[in-house]
């Protein structure tokens, strides 16, 4: 969409420039062996043509909130105190703090295990269309989740996740792409969309406010989405920019997780 805005504006030719990541192909295409374990964070689904909507088993509900860059700020010190060399990068501390809430909601037996997906840190060059979502799984071991420091969950969130991509493609072509799966919902899922270009498009000279993000088809688990929030707008007063951060769950899960996170500062005031 950002590229479009400037199609039209003429400040850019219209010839799309796509590149082709091939590195996951031709290791699978080099290593034929059986999988040696199924991922995580995919899971197979009964055939849904060209739905792309997959049967729940629970009525789904979404809700939205946002995040103050004061609140993201008393957020990591909570988390990470008040060394900054080790402080802990916003998503993850966001992460650590729902994923604990949401074990509480659901009896402290699950979700053990999560799937990350957010960007790899080598970025394609500026307007290229490049795919370049890394999807990871991560697991909590033996400890319970409820009686876990927030810390802990987000040190694992940061740096135990394993990359599943090569397993999920391998998968892919095990049946010859046939097979239809879900990623977002398989496990619980935290989807990192802070660097995504929301407020780009520029029409006339005039910038979008506010941008709504929908997401159709998330499994049972449910899904957590940490977006940008307005440039400029009162999201990201008191020193930087703030998030928005996007749920979808099990409907019956969605008022108590609500109060779970208040007690942490976060949440209080939907998003329409």
């Amino acid at each position: 969409m950002n590229k479009w805005g400037k199609i039209v504006a003429g400040l850019q030719s219209n010839k799309p420039n796509f590149l082709k990541s091939d590195t996951l192909t031709e290791r699978s295409k080099d290593n034929p062996k059986p999988l040696p374990q199924e991922p995580l964070s995919v899971k197979r689904v009964n055939p849904v043509g060209d739905h792309w909507i997959i049967p729940n088993n629970s009525k789904m509900a979404t809700f939205s909130f946002p995040v103050t860059a004061t609140q993201l700020a008393n957020l990591q010190l909570e988390i990470s105190g008040p060394n900054q060399i080790d402080q802990i990068p916003v998503f993850e501390s966001l992460c650590a703090i729902i994923w604990k809430s949401l074990a509480k909601v659901r009896g402290g037996t699950r979700p053990e295990a999560v799937t990350i997906c957010k960007n790899s840190p080598s970025k394609p060059a500026k307007g290229t269309a490049l795919n370049t979502q890394i999807i990871s799984k991560v697991k909590a071991g033996s400890f319970s989740i409820t009686e876990t420091d927030p810390r802990k969950l987000a040190t694992l969130l940061l740096n135990e996740a394993v990359d599943e991509r090569s397993l999920i493609e391998e998968l892919v072509e095990k049946d010859h792409g046939v097979s239809d799966f879900v990623v977002y919902g398989a496990k619980l899922t935290f989807v990192n969309l802070e660097e995504a270009d929301f407020y780009g498009l520029e029409l006339n000279g005039d910038k979008p406010e506010v941008v709504h993000y929908s997401v159709q088809g998330v499994g049972d688990e449910g899904a957590v989405f940490v977006l940008p929030g307005p440039k400029g707008s009162g999201i990201g007063k008191g020193g930087g920019e703030g998030r928005i951060v996007k749920i979808v769950l099990p409907e019956e899960q969605v008022l108590e997780l609500k109060a779970e996170l208040v007690n942490y500062g976060l949440g209080g005031h939907d998003l329409p």
